[in-house]
């Protein structure tokens, strides 16, 4: 099935006629993962193909205004809408303490349990049927987390010629030798999945690092990653203001795409300042030509790889 990513939401500091500020949502297998909740999030949910009810979990990587202030809202659309279902949020050290104090407030009562996981240390934040992800410290002015959402393996594609000469009649046993099972034919003889199946393919891993300066750990969550979503704050040129700040710049978020080796990288978190995003590209192509800059409600159709 094809990925879908969407940007909800652009900018950096507060919403703006022209960008939203942080957040994208990722769909994969009839199920949506948003990133970061900033100001407008529903509204842009609502301009784009998603259903906010499809949501399984929302990840916070600090809490900037800009990167969380949307949630309150979501969460409380959601309640009208009749949610039943649980709703995971990761986010860092703080997260329990906000929502009850949204609660003590009655400024939420969802209809729906809510699990929140406070991230405290580097490692696994959340785990899935087929994918985890994974998260580091960045290097923000407040703690700030990254996250790089990694599939597992996917089996190699199916050989039906080297099936039917081994004699495997169609209907279920196919099924059974690509979920791994080996299995025995009428005959007595068994076959196992390596005879009938190829290389195993990798599965697809994106990689989000917001608000940071240039650090390891966004080199090491974005290591090979198919798509890598960096801020970029300020473009290339503005590197002191950029750390002084906290932030990074078209050019950090290249670099750091190349030393990972990752595939494709694009831009986000642009500062409200640069209404042009021609700005934002420029030269940054000579560090790491599969650059592109985001922009609110653009939607990319994502592949997975096939195996090397």
């Amino acid at each position: 099935m094809t990925l879908q990513l969407t940007f909800l939401g652009t900018g950096s500091g507060k919403p703006m006629p022209h960008r939203g500020v942080s957040s994208f949502g990722f769909f994969r297998e009839g199920e949506l993962f948003l990133f970061d909740c900033g100001e407008n999030t529903q509204t842009q949910l609502t301009r784009s193909s998603f259903r906010p009810g499809a949501i399984e979990a929302i990840f916070l990587t600090h809490f900037h205004g800009d990167h969380v202030n949307g949630l309150p809202g979501l969460v409380g659309s959601l309640t009208l809408d009749q949610r039943e279902r649980p709703l995971d949020i990761v986010g860092p050290k703080g997260l329990e303490q906000w929502f009850e104090t949204l609660r003590d407030l009655n400024i939420l009562w969802p209809s729906f349990p809510v699990r929140l996981h406070e991230i405290e240390e580097p490692g696994v934040a959340y785990e899935h049927d087929d994918f985890e992800v994974v998260t580091r410290p960045l290097d923000h002015r407040v703690t700030t987390w990254g996250y790089a959402l990694r599939e597992d393996e996917r089996p190699g594609r199916f050989d039906l010629d080297a099936a039917r000469k081994l004699g495997v009649p169609e209907g279920p046993l196919y099924g059974r030798l690509q979920d791994g099972e080996t299995v025995e034919l009428e005959s007595g003889r068994t076959v196992s999945p390596d005879q009938v199946l190829g290389p195993t393919r990798p599965g697809f891993t994106l990689t989000y690092c917001s608000d940071t300066r240039p650090c390891d750990s966004a080199v090491a969550l974005a290591e090979d990653a198919d798509l890598l979503v960096h801020e970029s704050t300020y473009p290339a040129g503005e590197e002191a203001l950029a750390h002084r700040r906290g932030h990074s710049t078209a050019a950090d978020a290249a670099r750091c795409a190349d030393k990972a080796g990752a595939h494709r990288l694009v831009l986000t978190h642009i500062s409200q300042r640069y209404t042009q995003l021609d700005e934002m590209a420029d030269g940054v192509g000579d560090i790491f030509p599969e650059t592109s800059v985001a922009r609110d409600l653009r939607t990319l159709e994502l592949e997975r790889r096939e195996a090397s």
